[in-house]
């Protein structure tokens, strides 16, 4: 019988790991090259050495036989350090097994040298701090620019529109007509940018709350009529009768997800119809899916589009950006929105023939065993007034300055902004009045400016929304200040 023992010293000698070979008292009879390259120690040196020595705190003594430390005992791999000849050391992780050799039981420690793993999670783990802190350096970046931004745009819309209600001739009021539909533009980009920069941070929380299905898509039709009469496109409408009206959801975001279609669908049509369908897919006990259709007969796209059509700051065609303009971005958060609503969008169409854009939504039905006018009737036993318009949630604390107070605060305030810039009167004045509600408590000046923002809301005058609106933020913004200060 051929002796194997060359062979087994051979593919010993040119593994990569740190193989060490000793009997059942501890002491070493066997090292691959490996180990006398890596500690610096000869053969001869590590014949007959205790194996504790290199690997301090791992072995024992038990019963004059060697064993694991207690803390090793039921493992199967044993993260640890090796100490070379000069005593200085370095991770290993450890596996172990014994076979039986030339008629006795030979144990063997195979250990695989964790320098570079380590050095490389060190580095990964710095490397993802570098970009977490990128991340927040461009948030607060965004955040500021846009409201820099918002300003004077807001400023000179308001303007804008000062200046067509007091002007009579025709061709300067066509000169203020370009203005103001840039101003527009500029805010929807702006509001895209801050959703987009939201989105990705993980952010961007939807909201559930009640509302009335039909007298929402009654509001988005009103809407939408007035943006196709204005190209001069019919607009069709058809809502399945099966469909529940009564339903939990984000109003707000899938009144952003059909006005970002629509708008796509107005803008790259020239003539034709832009049509709205919505069926239900499906109910499950309190839950139900409804499918949403969007088609129009405008410029179309082709096969080879389709796939960016969702991605970020993506256009399909460098031709039809300098065209209609646009920053890619709208698609991308619609589609985001649509995914955190539990559902899904895709695009069919051809060059020159239209495009239908096809989405699904899951929303929830309402529970009509505790009904709206309960809860009213429950929050104002304890002394709150309630606007009867806003929906309320159960065990709300209105509190004022308190850690809930200022979170719900920020967030209708967030809702209010977006209903205004989307021109969503009817919800402006839900969050409005949840404003004044939530700063009971705060003071009177504070209180006041709250009002005349609501009164702005209430007149659909813009311009001085946002004047109120950024009077509020101001003297808000000194209020949490001041306390963090006392505090």
């Amino acid at each position: 019988m051929p002796n194997k023992e060359p062979l087994f010293r051979f593919v010993l000698n040119h593994s990569q790991e740190l193989i060490i070979r000793y009997d059942s008292y501890g002491f070493i009879n066997y090292v691959n090259q490996k180990v006398m390259d890596t500690l610096g120690y000869t053969g001869e040196e590590l014949q007959g050495l205790y194996i504790g020595e290199l690997l301090k705190g791992v072995y024992c003594m038990v019963d004059n036989h060697v064993a694991f430390a207690d803390q090793y005992r039921d493992k199967e791999e044993i993260e640890t350090v090796i100490y070379r000849k000069n005593q200085t050391c370095f991770p290993v992780v450890m596996t172990s097994t014994s076979i039986i050799y030339e008629g006795e039981v030979a144990f063997f420690c195979m250990l695989m040298d964790m320098t570079n793993y380590k050095e490389s999670i060190r580095k990964l783990e710095e490397k993802t701090e570098q970009v977490k802190q990128s991340i927040q350096e461009r948030d607060s970046f965004v955040a500021n620019v846009t409201h820099e931004l918002r300003t004077p745009v807001n400023g000179i819309k308001g303007n804008t529109e000062l200046m067509m209600e007091q002007e009579n001739d025709l061709k300067k009021l066509a000169f203020l007509k370009i203005i103001l539909d840039s101003c527009n533009t500029m805010e929807g980009i702006i509001n895209n940018i801050l959703d987009f920069a939201k989105l990705e941070a993980g952010k961007f929380q939807l909201e559930e709350k009640p509302f009335s299905f039909r007298e929402f898509m009654h509001r988005m039709e009103k809407q939408f009529q007035a943006m196709t009469m204005r190209k001069g496109l019919r607009l069709t409408m058809s809502i399945a009768q099966n469909i529940p009206d009564n339903l939990v959801g984000d109003e707000l975001r899938l009144t952003q997800i059909l006005n970002n279609l629509v708008s796509n669908a107005v803008k790259f049509t020239a003539q034709g119809y832009v049509g709205i369908e919505v069926t239900l897919n499906c109910q499950i006990q309190d839950e139900v899916e409804l499918f949403f259709v969007v088609a129009d007969t405008g410029i179309g796209i082709s096969k080879e589009d389709k796939d960016k059509l969702f991605k970020s700051f993506t256009q399909v065609d460098a031709s039809i950006t300098r065209k209609y303009g646009g920053t890619g971005l709208g698609l991308s958060i619609t589609k985001d929105l649509i995914g955190m609503m539990h559902g899904d969008i895709w695009a069919e169409g051809e060059k020159d023939k239209g495009t239908t854009f096809s989405f699904t939504v899951h929303l929830k039905l309402q529970d009509t065993e505790q009904t709206q006018e309960d809860e009213i009737t429950q929050i104002q036993a304890k002394g709150i007034t309630v606007h009867n318009r806003v929906p309320i949630e159960k065990n709300q604390v209105y509190e004022f300055k308190t850690a809930f107070n200022e979170k719900e605060l920020r967030r209708n305030s967030e809702k209010l902004n977006l209903s205004a810039d989307m021109e969503n009167w009817y919800k402006a004045e839900d969050y409005a009045a949840m404003i004044k509600q939530l700063l009971q408590g705060s003071s009177k000046e504070l209180q006041r400016a709250a009002f005349k923002m609501e009164m702005a809301v209430r007149k659909a005058d813009y311009e001085k929304f946002r004047g109120c609106a950024d009077v509020v933020k101001d003297m808000l913004f000194r209020e949490w200040n001041q306390e963090e200060e006392n505090g």
